[in-house]
């Protein structure tokens, strides 16, 4: 199994300090050359006009004059020069930084079949944060970090959005109202934007109208497509912003679940399917290959990381290089999903996600919501928090001493729980250091 990381390229910079030296030893030179000329020639000057006195004072005078003006021109446009190399040098000095490249991928499949590739588990013990008195049964929640802010949506309440200011967990602001009326949410989500001047957006399912979540808490409908024609419902749906206009998402398809990119300029809207999703052409059903679904175009890096298969797909934005992690844990019950409740009796693997700019990280349980469920009444549950770089490999495995929905701040390294079974639901945990 490779696990090749990162590499660490500097930069080369477009010009060099030894190259700005020799500029200005040449310079010195030539402005050296032009006073020993502008010497000679004032001292024969005057030993002709002292020896036989064939030119007036008069002439003499204006001699000197138009030499002192040619010597000053000279002089200044050498200045010149020489200012226009010092530029460079400052400029060479902020070129010279080191940027974090990611290697090419690395396409196939690694089995991790009863391997450890994270090595050590590491214990980690949240902290409670109280915020401001804020009650809320956590349920179906989703939670993003951006601009020292945690957004959360939450399916309880009237309100489903919620902003906290970190790191002190200040309530900020609700937004956002459930109900079936116009501009109202009945299934809502967020979706990771890049645009830098709002938080997020905000996503209804059931008719996939998207909101910018502005960073005053504000909700501004904005006419984004994300489908051709009439939209569909599809409570499943994960999406991310890749540029101004341009979406990718994850949506039920023939195959089960596929990867689709939509592209829209004015009211025209392009779609199409980059991935499929489905493990097996006999199996097509949709809550087969339920997961989560993250994106980083900065690294041009997508991941799909599986709720029933203990299994992750590493890919480029055009999904034409997949890496896949295969732990090939316990098969599927197919006959599960059609009964009531039938799929609380599969392992639930992986279910939830978190893009950082650095790393990925997933949520993991491994076992079934029975199992969680009696766990949290005996006041012992936990769960992991796997993390990859974007080329799949394996670098930390987290076992927090809560069950929850996440989030991570990469920047500050720290995990954020919101709890299903306390009160004051936000635990903070401290990310290794690297």
């Amino acid at each position: 199994m490779n696990l090749q990381g990162k590499e660490h390229r500097l930069i080369p910079p477009t010009g060099s300090n030894d190259s700005s030296k020799n500029e200005t030893f040449v310079y010195s030179l030539f402005l050296l050359g032009l006073l020993i000329i502008y010497h000679f020639l004032c001292r024969n000057i005057i030993f002709i006009y002292m020896r036989n006195k064939t030119f007036s004072l008069q002439t003499v005078a204006k001699k000197m004059l138009q030499l002192c003006l040619t010597g000053a021109i000279l002089l200044g446009f050498a200045a010149c020069k020489q200012k226009q190399s010092e530029p460079s040098v400052v400029q060479n000095e902020e070129v010279q930084t080191e940027e974090k490249l990611l290697s090419p991928l690395e396409a196939g499949e690694v089995f991790c079949k009863d391997k450890n590739p994270f090595g050590e588990t590491i214990e980690l013990t949240g902290e409670n944060i109280e915020t401001d008195s804020v009650i809320f049964k956590v349920s179906e929640t989703r939670m993003l970090v951006r601009d020292n802010c945690l957004i959360v949506k939450n399916r309880y309440g009237e309100q489903p959005f919620m902003r906290f200011e970190l790191p002190s967990m200040k309530l900020l602001g609700f937004s956002g109202r459930m109900g079936s009326g116009p501009d109202e949410f009945v299934s809502p989500t967020l979706c990771p934007s890049t645009d830098p001047d709002c938080l997020c957006y905000a996503l209804e399912l059931s008719n996939q109208k998207m909101y910018r979540y502005e960073k005053d808490g504000q909700l501004v409908y904005e006419n984004i497509k994300l489908t051709e024609g009439s939209p569909k419902n599809d409570f499943s749906l994960e999406a991310a912003q890749i540029a101004p206009g341009d979406f990718m998402y994850v949506r039920n398809s023939k195959s089960g679940k596929s990867i689709f990119r939509s592209t829209q300029t004015g009211d025209s809207v392009s779609v199409r399917e980059v991935f499929s999703l489905g493990l097996n052409p006999k199996r097509t059903s949709w809550t087969s290959y339920i997961g989560d679904f993250v994106a980083n175009p900065k690294q041009n890096r997508m991941a799909y990381a599986y709720k029933y298969f203990k299994m992750i797909k590493f890919m480029d934005l055009e999904g034409e290089t997949v890496r896949t992690i295969n732990f090939e844990k316990e098969e599927f019950d197919e006959s599960t999903t059609y009964k009531i409740d039938g799929l609380d009796q599969n392992v639930t693997h992986y279910w939830g996600a978190c893009a950082g700019e650095e790393y990925v990280y997933f949520l993991y349980s491994g076992r079934t919501p029975v199992t969680v469920g009696r766990e949290i009444s005996k006041q012992q549950c936990y769960i992991f928090v796997e993390q990859y770089d974007w080329n799949g490999n394996p670098i930390h495995r987290y076992r927090l001493d809560r069950w929850g929905y996440f989030t991570v701040d990469e920047k500050n390294k720290q995990i954020y729980i919101a709890s299903t079974s306390d009160d004051d639901p936000f635990f903070v945990f401290r990310l290794a250091d690297e």
